[in-house]
């Protein structure tokens, strides 16, 4: 039973990691654009692009995991 428990173990720490990132991120979105330089401007670009790109793959996994738990809860 460890692999489950660490299994949603790390389900719940990316929730709260998200939720921490989010408020960050969105207390600290204005004051970035008002400061920022041509070179960071760059930067946010590319991390805001590769962190799409995870989120899609991410979206994709919770769909296959939540599939896959609707068709083992009809079999239980």
């Amino acid at each position: 039973m460890e692999v489950p428990r660490s299994f949603l173990d790390n389900l719940a720490n990316l929730r709260l990691v998200l939720s921490v990132a989010f408020e960050y991120f969105q207390a600290n979105r204005e004051q970035f654009l008002r400061r920022t330089s041509g070179e960071q401007i760059r930067q946010a670009e590319t991390l805001i692009s590769k962190i799409r790109s995870l989120a899609e793959e991410l979206e994709k996994e919770f769909k296959v995991l939540e599939t896959s738990l609707s068709q083992q809860r009809r079999l239980m």
